[in-house]
């Protein structure tokens, strides 16, 4: 609320300031111009009147002179050296073609005696004093006009701001998965519209997923019917080769973790993830599950490295071993002999790293691996096996976890891939959020 109350006072007062100062300049040019010639006028006509009593008077006997003058003004007149006055240039001009000089700064009107260096001095005169007190008063109108002005902003921004963290807070809310999320103005309110169309882009997200899963789920159940049908045909026929019933086999295996995979990603692929926190022993477990992986696959070294012991907090276990089980099955696609698995604690967070001594992942390339279906030629094609959905299912359990995937150059001479979430503590447990 600072920051917008800040600026629109400003422009409010701003503009209060340029139409104050145009009123200012209509009334400088016009009222005050008028009422200083006026002045300049009277003042004109009594220093001639002066100069006239004092023609033939000698210089010493000025001043005494105009004492005996009973004139009945209200301010003093007397005569005075001309340099008694500090005077630019331009007003010693003035003063030497017979004009008269305000001094605003001394209240005093001087002009200069004919044929001498003394001058006919009036001051200090009310008037000007008068002028001096109204510029005085003007700045301090201003400033407490401009102060006065930030209540009723404040006042009238103030049911704005409100409404405005309400649907802000219901925006986060929505955004962080609560797709329930509604919010309601009162008809008063200058919300009210945004309000209603709020509700409507919930609702209509919220029937966009929907769709989307129930789409999904029937694609799902469709695609199984016919293949296990044709596994059935499959084992029953006879007459097949050896060899081409391997293929089909393993052509109907592809299939089946192809709808796997695309279940998995759309379950993922959602604002709010069910997450089962529960607390292992996290480095234990994942030195015993490389084992379990070396074991299935001797063509390969895969190391448990940097196994840092500690307290790893809450975790889900079904989203960790999918994302080890994905990217030892990416390492093992494209690595040439070696696979190490290492996980640390970094502060607050906690980071699984996967390497390889494959041929690694150009640096332009390194975000694209995490889009769904997405292979980098030449030598991460479909040839390779997989769907194209590891990565993409890896990036999304990162999103659900509040964590990040990235991947970089490994020092092995391949890619590796960073997988890091905060730790979770002090967490009643099971949760399912």
């Amino acid at each position: 609320m600072k920051k917008l109350f800040v600026q629109f006072y400003l422009l409010l007062f701003v503009c209060f300031l340029v139409m104050t100062m145009l009123v200012g300049l209509v009334y400088k040019f016009t009222a005050e111009r008028a009422g200083r010639q006026s002045l300049d006028d009277l003042m004109k006509s009594s220093l001639y009147l002066m100069r006239s009593e004092l023609r033939e008077i000698p210089p010493h006997a000025w001043n005494k002179t105009l004492k005996r003058l009973d004139l009945n003004l209200s301010f003093d007149l007397r005569i005075e050296p001309l340099t008694k006055f500090n005077l630019d240039e331009r007003d010693m001009q003035h003063l030497r073609a017979g004009d008269i000089v305000a001094l605003d700064d001394q209240y005093t009107f001087v002009q200069r005696i004919p044929r001498s260096h003394y001058v006919l001095a009036v001051g200090p005169v009310p008037y000007l004093y008068f002028m001096h007190q109204m510029r005085l008063l003007d700045v301090a109108l201003m400033a407490f006009i401009g102060i006065s002005l930030a209540f009723p902003v404040f006042i009238w921004m103030r049911p704005h701001w409100q409404d405005m963290l309400r649907l802000e807070s219901a925006a986060q809310r929505f955004g962080e998965g609560h797709l329930a999320e509604r919010i309601h103005f009162d008809s008063m309110s200058s919300f009210e519209r945004l309000g209603v169309a709020f509700n409507q882009m919930a609702d209509n997200i919220n029937a966009l997923i929907a769709s989307k899963k129930q789409l999904i789920d029937g694609i799902a159940h469709e695609l199984r019917t016919p293949l296990v049908r044709l596994r059935y045909r499959l084992e029953m026929s006879e007459g097949l080769a050896p060899d081409e019933s391997q293929a089909l086999n393993r052509d109907i295996e592809q299939l089946e973790a192809l709808i796997e995979e695309l279940l998995t990603y759309a379950r993922l692929d959602r604002p709010q993830t069910a997450l089962t926190l529960t607390t292992p022993d996290l480095p234990a477990w994942i030195a015993a599950h490389v084992d379990d992986v070396q074991s299935v696959n001797p063509q390969r070294q895969i190391i448990a490295g940097n196994i840092v012991p500690g307290d790893y907090g809450a975790v889900d276990m079904r989203l960790i071993e999918r994302v080890l089980d994905n990217l030892l099955n990416n390492a093992l696609r494209y690595s040439e002999q070696q696979i190490v698995v290492s996980l640390a604690l970094t502060g607050n967070r906690a980071c699984l790293m996967v390497d390889d001594d494959g041929c690694g992942i150009a640096e332009h390339e390194r975000q694209r691996v995490f889009e769904p279906f997405v292979r980098l030629d030449p030598s991460r094609d479909r040839a390779t096996g997989g769907c194209g959905l590891g990565l993409a299912i890896v990036s999304s359990i990162a999103q659900a976890m509040a964590g990040d995937v990235t991947c970089e150059a490994s020092p092995a001479g391949g890619a590796r891939f960073r997988f890091s979430w905060p730790l979770w503590h002090n967490i009643a447990l099971p949760i399912t959020a």
